[in-house]
């Protein structure tokens, strides 16, 4: 049975639903080998993996408005390149990186 996909984090045993409540100003994916976040603005992040994942990733960036905050998933790479999440929101500091094996996975 493939697994085709995971959530990395610097906590073991996260999962995808309490992936919002870790990491405050920091990164939850930071203490994943290969992954760093290479540039932010007001309204974007993006993130580089060279390592630990699967052949794709994306990031997702927490993202704040007047009204609400929400994760907006940034662009799928291969790895080795660097994904960018983009809002018209403001960018809140927080961010996490989702691995993936195939296209759809992540």
């Amino acid at each position: 049975m493939p697994v085709n996909k995971k959530i990395l984090s610097g906590v073991a045993g996260i999962v995808l639903g309490t992936a919002a409540l870790v990491g405050g100003t920091a990164s939850p994916a930071a203490a994943v080998s290969g992954c760093s976040k290479t540039a932010s603005t007001d309204h974007s992040v993006s993130v580089k993996c060279t390592s630990g994942l699967e052949t794709y990733f994306r990031v997702y960036g927490y993202f704040c408005s007047t009204s609400s905050c929400s994760y907006v998933p940034g662009s799928l790479v291969s790895v080795g390149g660097t994904s960018k999440a983009t809002s018209g929101a403001y960018y809140s500091g927080k961010w996490y990186v989702k691995g993936c094996y195939v296209t759809d996975g992540c």
